[in-house]
């Protein structure tokens, strides 16, 4: 369903039909212990990988509304506290509840592309387990910047796999005036987009709804791009988390500390 959906909104470009859309780090590098606490995997029934989220404060989970082909949260599990993904790795976690934003449309650019992840019990924070810091409320992130993807996804549209590893890549955000020319004014205002000049670099399969990050702030959330993955000139799509902070205090119980 997802093939279906992410080549559907190729086809809305204008482009055509195949290359698809999907979500992997390509290009990347391993991540350091340690180094982004707040990285999750969130996985189906069987334990196989779908979709990146990040810790936002001891129960809660962001992540992308796409990621939910099922809104059953005893359809989902995550895995948290770790780099290295397995199917039966520890610090496994049932979800209680989710919660899609009610705007949410695939059919128009996957508008509104975020969801929350309440989970089935608190989390203990240590070196490994920490909240992911969130941006001010419509704070303004500029074009020019640079910025940090990570993620699990595959490092390939033909012949890529999902990765064990997770992978860190740089990029540089874009301005929304010419992230919109490129998609045929097909990006929203609550968007931001991030590539690498020349491509070859960013999102892939697996990495939907996991962060892109400036200085360590997560500014965006992985919702989709033109395939095949990182091809030039297009640069990936986010949903830009800013516009959807006071959407985020409402249907979770966090306090945000600046």
């Amino acid at each position: 369903m997802r093939l279906i959906l992410l080549i559907a909104v190729f086809v809305g470009l204008g482009l055509g039909a195949p290359p698809v859309i999907d979500n992997y780090v390509v290009n990347g590098s391993d991540a350091l212990t340690a180094e982004f606490p707040y990285m999750v995997s969130l996985r189906t029934r069987s334990g196989t990988h779908t979709c990146g989220a990040t810790i936002i404060s001891k129960r809660w989970l962001m992540t992308a509304a796409h990621c939910f082909t099922s809104r059953n949260p005893d359809d989902y599990t995550v895995q948290y506290g770790t780099n290295v993904i397995s199917r039966d790795g520890d610090s496994v976690m049932k979800i209680r509840r989710i919660i899609c934003h009610e705007g949410y449309d695939d059919n128009n650019q996957f508008i509104h592309d975020i969801a929350l992840i309440e989970l089935d019990h608190p989390l203990e924070f240590d070196a490994f387990v920490d909240a992911v810091q969130l941006p001010h409320p419509f704070a303004f992130t500029q074009g020019g910047v640079e910025s940090q993807l990570v993620g699990w996804g595959l490092n390939a549209t033909v012949g890529g796999v999902i990765q064990t590893h997770l992978q860190k890549v740089d990029l540089e955000t874009m301005t929304d005036d010419e992230c919109r020319k490129l998609h045929f004014d097909k990006i929203h205002t609550t968007n931001i987009c991030a590539g690498a000049k020349g491509g070859g670099k960013g999102q892939c399969t697996g990495d939907s709804g996991g962060p892109l990050l400036v200085n360590g702030v997560q500014v965006g959330i992985v919702s989709w791009s033109v395939k095949p993955c990182t091809i030039a000139p297009y640069p990936g799509v986010f949903t830009e988390v800013s516009h959807y902070i006071d959407w985020i205090l409402l249907n979770s119980d966090i306090v945000l500390k600046y």
